[in-house]
C-alpha cells in the first residue's frame, strides 16, 4: 500500500531480465533488457506485448523467436515464466524505421501564453472534455500535452509520419495538430515527457484490449487508449493494484497505486490521438528504460540520416524546460492540488468510442472500476 512504509521483496523470478537481440542483416544486436516485473504488470499476454515494444521502436512488424533460426513463439501464452529461457530474437519482416533515442528531448514550456499554444489548448478541450482524460482533473490543474514535444517542430512530425506510415495518404499536420495532443493533469504531462508513462492505443500491431493490463473506464467500445506505466510507480504493490479489480475507485487513485488506466474522452468527438504518433513515442520510451549496454550504433546511425539535422523550435527568451519533476509529488485528495478529483457528475463519453450493447465487461481481461464521470470545469 502507498505511504505503509513497508519493505518490499521480490522473487528472483521477477528481478530477471528478458534480453531481446535484434536480428538485423544477419547481425545480432544485443536491444533490449526489460525485467519480468514489468513485463507482469504491463501484459497479460507476454510475447504478444514483447513483440509490439519491439514493433514500436524499431518501426517494422517482425516475429519473436526463442532461437536465432527456429519457430516464432507461441503469442497465445499466458505464461510469465518464460520456458524457453530469457533471451528472445525479434526477427524484422520489413525495413526498420527506428524511433529517435532523443525523441522526448528538449521539451520547452512558454511562460507566456501564445496564440499558437493558446489555439491548442482550445482545440484539445472542445476534443477531450474539460478534464484530465486519465484522472478526472478538472480543466485549470491541467495542460495540453504535445505527445511528441512541441519543441521538436513541424519538420519533425512530418518525417516521423513519411518514415513510420509511408502508405498512409493522410496530409501530414503540424506539431499543434490535435492529434499529437491529450489533456493531462500537470503531473501526468511531466510523466509523459520524462517518459515514465506513455499511451497505448488498441487494437494495434499484435495488441487487442484484453492482451493488456488495464484498470479500465468508460463504456465498451471498439479501441481504447490506455497510460501505463513503463517505469514503475512510486510504492508499487501488485496486491493493491489487484485489489482494484472489485472495488469502486478514483481513476487518479488507481494511476497512483500503479494502474494503467484507460482514456475517457468527453468532447466533441474530434480525432483521437494518431496511432503512429502513440506508437513512435511508446517506442522512444521503452527504448529510454529498457535499451541493452547504452545506444546501439544503429540507433545512432539511422537517427544522424533522419532526425539529427531537422529544424526544431527555436529556444526562446520566454522559455524554459518544461519536464522539472515539481508536479510529481502531488496529492490526489487535496483540492488545492493539480491532482486533485472533483465529485462526479453526469458527462457525456466521446462518440467515437461508443460500440453496441452486445459485448460485455466479461468479454475482456482487465480491471473493471466505474465510469468517473468529470465535472466540466474552467
Amino acid at each position: 500500500m502507498r505511504g505503509s512504509g513497508q519493505t518490499q521483496f521480490f522473487s528472483p523470478h521477477s528481478m530477471a531480465e528478458i534480453e531481446i537481440i535484434l536480428c538485423s542483416n544477419e547481425d545480432q544486436n544485443p536491444f533490449l533488457s526489460i525485467p519480468r516485473r514489468d513485463i507482469d504488470r504491463l501484459a497479460l499476454f507476454p510475447f504478444r506485448w514483447l513483440r509490439y515494444v519491439m514493433f514500436a521502436v524499431c518501426g517494422a512488424r517482425g516475429d519473436l523467436y526463442s532461437t536465432p533460426n527456429g519457430s516464432p513463439v507461441n503469442y497465445d501464452t499466458t505464461n510469465t515464466e518464460f520456458p524457453d529461457g530469457n533471451t528472445y530474437y525479434y526477427r524484422p519482416s520489413e525495413d526498420c524505421a527506428f524511433v529517435d533515442h532523443q525523441g522526448l528531448n528538449d521539451r520547452l514550456k512558454s511562460t507566456q501564453w501564445t496564440q499558437r499554444y493558446d489555439h491548442f489548448r482550445h482545440s484539445i478541450i472542445r476534443r477531450d472534455g474539460h478534464a484530465c482524460v486519465i484522472t478526472g482533473n478538472v480543466e485549470k490543474h491541467c495542460e495540453a500535452a504535445h505527445v511528441i514535444p512541441r519543441s521538436k517542430g513541424d519538420e519533425y512530425i512530418a518525417k516521423v509520419m513519411q518514415l513510420r506510415a509511408p502508405g498512409d495518404n493522410t496530409p501530414h499536420f503540424p506539431i499543434d495538430d490535435i492529434r499529437n495532443g491529450v489533456l493531462l493533469s500537470r503531473t501526468l504531462h511531466s510523466r509523459l515527457g520524462l517518459g515514465e508513462v506513455a499511451l497505448i492505443k488498441t487494437p494495434n500491431y499484435g495488441l487487442r484490449p484484453e492482451h493488456i493490463k488495464r484498470f479500465q473506464r468508460g463504456p465498451l467500445r471498439q479501441e481504447y487508449i490506455t497510460l501505463q506505466w513503463l517505469k514503475e510507480c512510486e510504492d508499487y504493490d501488485p496486491t493493491t493494484v489487484a485489489s482494484l479489480q472489485s472495488g469502486r475507485v478514483k481513476p487518479s487513485v488507481a494511476f497512483a497505486e500503479g494502474a494503467n488506466v484507460d482514456a475517457v474522452f468527453q468532447g466533441d468527438g474530434g480525432e483521437l490521438p494518431s496511432t503512429t504518433i502513440l506508437d513512435y513515442v511508446y517506442g522512444v520510451a521503452a527504448y529510454k528504460f529498457w535499451h541493452k549496454n547504452g545506444t546501439c550504433k544503429t540507433m545512432d546511425q539511422y537517427r544522424a540520416r533522419n532526425y539529427a539535422q531537422l529544424e526544431p523550435f527555436s529556444r526562446a527568451s520566454n522559455e524554459i524546460e518544461e519536464i522539472d519533476g515539481s508536479d510529481l509529488d502531488s496529492d490526489a485528495s487535496d483540492p488545492n492540488d493539480g491532482d486533485y478529483t472533483p465529485p462526479p457528475v453526469t458527462a457525456t463519453p466521446h462518440p467515437n468510442t461508443e460500440v453496441g450493447n452486445h459485448r460485455s465487461n466479461q468479454s475482456f481481461n482487465v480491471y473493471p472500476c466505474q465510469w468517473i464521470h468529470a465535472r466540466r470545469g474552467c
